[in-house]
């Protein structure tokens, strides 16, 4: 069936129909590409904070090995 015989009420806005349902489907990709890249860089931030955690332990460690700096780095 074509579309001016399903709906011959709304034969004369038949291509303003067609391009809302393209422009509906632009807002969603737009929102979804929004979301992802969001998504990707609170993952960034939060790996990158526990880099940080990380060296700053490994870095700890190091000086509690260390007899020499023991004795030179104030405790905390």
């Amino acid at each position: 069936m074509d579309f001016r015989t399903q709906y011959p009420d709304f034969a004369a806005v038949e291509e303003h129909i067609r391009r809302a349902r393209a422009e509906r489907s632009v807002a969603i990709a737009h929102a979804f590409i929004h979301t992802w890249e969001a998504a990707e860089r609170g993952l960034k931030r939060l790996v990158g904070a526990i880099s940080r955690g990380l060296d700053a332990e490994r870095e700890q460690r190091a000086v509690e090995a260390d007899a020499f700096v023991k004795r030179w780095v104030a405790k905390t």
